[in-house]
């Protein structure tokens, strides 16, 4: 009876050492899973960040343009009324 026990109590061991080693390399896959959609977030959020400044960019050149333009409007209006006053 005493063996039976302890043969019980040695499969038990063994079982619980099987299932804990058993997911440890699950445990280490999903560890490098989410390192891996951290580094894929960062490098997205980088690229995002380079295209909202290239837009940035592109809407500060024409916003330059567009007060160039109202500039020369404003001088040439200006010209034209000082012309028509008598």
């Amino acid at each position: 009876m005493k063996k039976l026990i302890l043969l019980v109590i040695i499969l038990a061991v063994g079982i619980g050492l099987g299932i804990y080693f058993q997911r440890q390399p699950k445990a280490e896959k999903i560890e490098n899973r989410v390192q891996m959609d951290a580094e894929q977030a960062d490098a997205d959020v980088k690229a995002d960040a380079q295209k909202a400044g290239d837009v940035t960019t592109n809407v500060v050149g024409q916003v330059k343009a567009d007060a160039q333009k109202v500039v020369e409007f404003t001088t040439n209006a200006v010209g034209e009324i000082k012309q028509n006053l008598p």
